[in-house]
Parts: C-alpha cells; sequence; structure tokens
C-alpha cells in the first residue's frame, strides 16, 4: 500500500529498499537450509543454493549503490 501511493523519488526508494529485503530474504532461507543437517548434500542442489546466494549479494549491492545514488 505505501508503495502504490508513492510517487517518484520517494517511489525509487522505496521500491529499492523493498527489493534490498526480499533479496535478504533469499539469503537468510539459503543460510537456514545450509544449516540444517544434511541439506545440499546433493551437489546439483548445493551449486544452485551457492549461486542464489552470489547473485542475492549481488543485487543487493547493485541496489544499495542506487538507493545512495538517489537524491
Amino acid at each position: 500500500e505505501t508503495l502504490s501511493t508513492a510517487r517518484d523519488g520517494r517511489f525509487d526508494r522505496l521500491f529499492l529498499q523493498f527489493m534490498i529485503r526480499h533479496h535478504e530474504g533469499a539469503l537468510t532461507m539459503v543460510a537456514t537450509l545450509l544449516a540444517s543437517p544434511g541439506a545440499a548434500q546433493d551437489p546439483l542442489t548445493f551449486q544452485f543454493v551457492s549461486d542464489v546466494d552470489t547473485d542475492q549479494r549481488a543485487e543487493i549491492r547493485r541496489m544499495q549503490a542506487l538507493l545512495a545514488s538517489l537524491p
């Protein structure tokens, strides 16, 4: 609701803040999975989880840079 009523720079700022939180949620899920005994033992699953972690961290860095560049 907050995002739907925001305009211009406020929308951009809120969108990035919400998306950063969303991506951080993926990192939490990865950490939870990897902390579970016996999880991600399959090489394909482990590779997928590792890729998700790497990709989400990169996206968060990009969004943080965009956020910092907003007026």
